[in-house]
């Protein structure tokens, strides 16, 4: 009996042995997104900015010497091409975390592959509530929620914008609808029941027959929910040249000064959108971030800095699990699992919950004002 015990757990101890690597072998990091397409700016924003963390550790000498590669994962906002990439990232025996998806229904769709590998991944954007509610330890992100956001943008409109009658469209995606419901919800119960809800059709071009129905709802706030920064440019311009008087207020996809500002042709001044990131120009130590940013990719918008903060909360776990070198996919999700008051560039401590949602869930609201955003108000759910 004795000898059967040593050898069960020498089996045990072996088989843990076998599940790491040596750290000399190298380290990769994944990052998932929609590189091409109608999402490709701010995904492409949020690359440069992991990579600009990476190029950081490299500087220093990497991890246990060894340089970080970062690899890109393509998915086009495609749900089947998302599968193929999480199938990639997952085979690769090096890749030990991955940055994205940061949509939600890509999120979705790729949750079981990542989290059958025990690859960590963090996503910086997407925020469906119930991603984080599946059973799964593999998840997390750095962005509230969308029932945080719901909620917060109910108080915004009644609290800065004085919603008395209000417009509601929203993609058939699930993202957008979740938000749509959650803020509907929201308005309900602080006494503003006068609410119009209709859907969009992302890429439609045109949405001048459902705002016609907007226009003789004659809402004074209109909450044009869509993913994409080119779609909420056209809601703002077709609002504009059917009349309609509400303020418009878009989602988080909207804060791009190409894609919104720009592309609306003046449409969108006054115009207002909620956002997961605050404005890091105002926050000292996202200083040196801006500088290299802008330097080496030019203007930026808010998607960047959650994807720097959260590359590095993530080369921090994979640091810590390769000290003794050796490391496994599963040291690294421990650690990033025990972050704790990490202090970055988004000017709040990051830790997560048992759940891998943020401790302290914020939405920031911003104003188009000429040729960029001005942060107005900070709302925290009270």
């Amino acid at each position: 009996m004795l000898a059967f015990s040593l050898l069960f757990v020498a089996v045990l101890f072996f088989s843990r042995i076998g599940d790491c690597a040596d750290v000399k072998k190298g380290i990769r990091v994944g990052n998932a997104g929609a590189f091409t397409g109608d999402a490709a700016a701010p995904c492409m924003e949020i690359f440069n900015s992991s990579q600009l963390a990476v190029d950081e550790w490299n500087g220093k000498g990497g991890i246990q010497g060894v340089k970080i590669e970062h690899v890109m994962g393509d998915d086009a906002m495609n749900p089947a091409q998302g599968v193929n990439v999480a199938q990639k990232f997952t085979a690769d025996p090096l890749i030990y975390g991955i940055i994205g998806p940061p949509m939600s229904h890509m999120a979705q769709a790729t949750m079981k592959i990542y989290g059958r590998a025990n690859l960590v991944c963090i996503t910086t954007a997407a925020s469906k509530p119930d991603l984080t509610h599946q059973g799964f330890k593999h998840f997390f992100r750095v962005n509230a929620r969308n029932d945080a956001h719901g909620w917060n943008c109910a108080l915004f409109m009644q609290r800065n914008l004085k919603a008395q009658k209000v417009a509601v469209l929203n993609e058939k995606a699930a993202y957008c609808e979740k938000i749509a419901s959650d803020t509907i919800n929201g308005l309900k119960k602080l006494g503003i029941t006068d609410v119009m809800q209709d859907t969009i059709v992302g890429g439609a071009r045109d949405y001048s027959m459902v705002l016609s129905k907007v226009k003789d709802f004659d809402p004074n706030i209109l909450f044009f929910v869509a993913t994409t920064a080119q779609d909420q440019a056209i809601g703002v311009r077709q609002a504009k040249e059917l009349g309609i008087k509400a303020t418009f207020f878009g989602t988080e996809g909207a804060r791009d000064k190409k894609d919104f500002i720009a592309a609306a042709e003046g449409a969108a001044e006054g115009a207002y959108v909620y956002h997961f990131a605050p404005d890091v120009f105002a926050i000292p130590e996202a200083a040196g971030y801006i500088k290299k940013f802008e330097g080496k990719y030019g203007a930026l918008s808010g998607f960047g800095p959650p994807a720097y903060e959260a590359m590095n909360i993530l080369l921090t776990a994979i640091d810590k699990a390769a000290k003794d070198g050796q490391i496994s996919r599963e040291e690294v999700l421990k650690d990033v699992s025990e972050t704790k008051n990490h202090k970055g560039i988004l000017g709040i401590p990051v830790s997560f919950d048992k759940r891998g949602d943020l401790a302290r869930c914020a939405t920031y609201f911003f104003r188009v004002e000429g040729k960029d955003f001005k942060q107005v108000a900070v709302v925290a759910g009270k």
